[in-house]
């Protein structure tokens, strides 16, 4: 028996932030066609590592997008297309992966749950993102708006 999990833009990313809320430079956030796109103001970070604040004064607006490039026992791979005066994503995803390790590791989440690689991509352990409610997860897409997750559901 497969279930369904329809979940927003905002709700997928509160999987690993241990707030519900959405980051404080995140300005826009949106899901259509296979893409899920972010525009960021970074000198609306609270906290961030040194690197990230002198980055955020030469470069304050990132806008952002990943697209699913593959899915295979439950570990989605998102390439991050991203433009921050130039820099690519091989260069800015680098900067967030100690804050994205830290916010994942307060949620309990195992440490290859989110992996921001130096490759311009990030992978996504989505059963554990998910274990809450899934055993196995054998789908994940972002369809109509919303982020979709297919799988067996946990207790079945």
């Amino acid at each position: 028996m497969t279930h369904v999990v329809v979940l927003s833009p905002e709700e997928a990313i509160a999987l690993v932030r241990p707030r519900k809320s959405l980051p404080s430079f995140v300005s826009e956030l949106t899901c259509d066609d296979g893409v899920i796109s972010l525009t960021g103001d970074l000198r609306r970070l609270t906290y961030a590592p040194l690197p990230v604040k002198i980055a955020a004064k030469a470069v304050p607006v990132v806008h952002a997008s990943a697209r699913i490039t593959s899915f295979w026992q439950n570990i989605a791979v998102l390439q991050v297309d991203a433009d921050a005066a130039g820099l690519p994503a091989t260069k800015l995803l680098p900067l967030a992966s100690g804050t994205v390790a830290k916010m994942a590791h307060k949620r309990g989440l195992p440490e290859h749950a989110v992996q921001l690689r130096k490759d311009g991509t990030v992978s996504l352990d989505v059963q554990a993102l998910m274990s809450d409610t899934f055993t196995e997860v054998t789908g994940f897409r972002f369809e109509g708006g919303k982020v979709v997750v297919e799988g067996v559901p946990r207790g079945a």
